[in-house]
């Protein structure tokens, strides 16, 4: 397995490569083009989750897809730029399709079969890439053009689809404890504590659901505290009405940030659910859709 890092910019993070070996194959003499998945850890622009990183990027392998994992840029309070998170998170993905893409070849990987894979916040920058894939400033930003750019499919888990929570939290805080983590998630998100109405809307992804996206897998599930269901489902339905193919799996018991939702990836006994857990071998069926992996001489 060929492993490697490189930097994606300076201040735009890094992608991490994890690629089996192509000569791995069911033939004799052949090579496999597999396809490959990019992946967004979560942490609410405040950090990167370690549990939705190398464990997933582990199961993916195991099911046959190149993994890379792509570590975005998140607030820094030492900065004192106090620069926000946006749009630098979704041209640091950008940056990291464009790469894949560029070095599929090098790397025997199906350049038609690249997906964006997002936990979280993570979900909201796999989802921005899924919209803005051809916003020709992001591209201009990123070096890179459309056709490297947009992903073959978005998996989407336990997704932020807007910034309106941000806004709740400054509006309804009750304690000194819950102002400060308020006033930094504005930081991170926006550069500074006092974000305008039309601030919030620019970073809506709901509103932003057109019918050339990338089809999409997404789940939840219903005791998710963090993030509002209603509006996981409120954007499934954009999806539908707007005619991008799409798969959604709400399961009814589990928290919030359950990563691979087993063993694997949990660092407390309330991240496994078996029910939960479903969602790896959903995906991969899912994902199956689009053919079996390519076997070339």
């Amino acid at each position: 397995m060929l492993t490697e890092e490189r930097s994606l910019g300076e201040g735009y993070g890094t992608l991490t490569s994890f690629v089996l070996d192509s000569a791995i194959s069911h033939e004799v003499g052949a090579r496999m083009r597999r396809p490959a998945v990019v992946i967004c850890p979560g942490g609410a622009f405040l950090r990167l989750s370690h549990r939705e990183s190398e464990p997933v990027a582990a199961r993916f392998l195991g099911m046959g897809y190149d993994a890379f994992i792509c570590r975005y840029p998140v607030f820094d309070e030492k900065d004192a730029s106090r620069e926000g998170c946006f749009p630098r998170t979704t041209v640091s993905l950008i940056r990291a399709l464009a790469y894949v893409k560029r070095n599929a070849s090098r790397f025997s990987i199906d350049e038609d079969r690249i997906y964006a894979l997002g936990f979280s916040a993570g979900g909201y920058v796999a989802l921005s890439v899924a919209e803005l894939w051809d916003d020709p400033d992001l591209l201009a930003m990123a070096g890179a053009t459309a056709e490297e750019v947009k992903p073959r499919g978005a998996i989407l888990a336990y997704p932020m689809v807007s910034v309106t929570l941000a806004q709740d939290a400054l509006r309804k805080v009750h304690d000194e404890a819950s102002a400060a983590y308020a006033r930094v998630q504005s930081l991170a998100i926006f550069g500074h504590e006092d974000p305008a109405p039309e601030e919030y809307e620019q970073l809506d992804l709901v509103r932003k659901v057109r019918p050339d996206m990338p089809r999409t897998f997404i789940w939840q599930t219903g005791e998710d505290s963090t993030l509002r269901v209603a509006e996981t489902a409120a954007f499934v339905q954009k999806l539908l009405l707007a005619g991008v193919p799409c798969e959604f799996h709400l399961f009814q018991q589990g928290m919030h940030g359950m990563s691979l939702a087993d063993e694997t990836s949990a660092s407390m006994p309330k991240h496994e659910n078996a029910r939960a857990a479903e969602w790896v071998p959903l995906v991969r069926s899912w994902l199956a859709l689009d053919g079996r992996p390519q076997v070339v001489s």
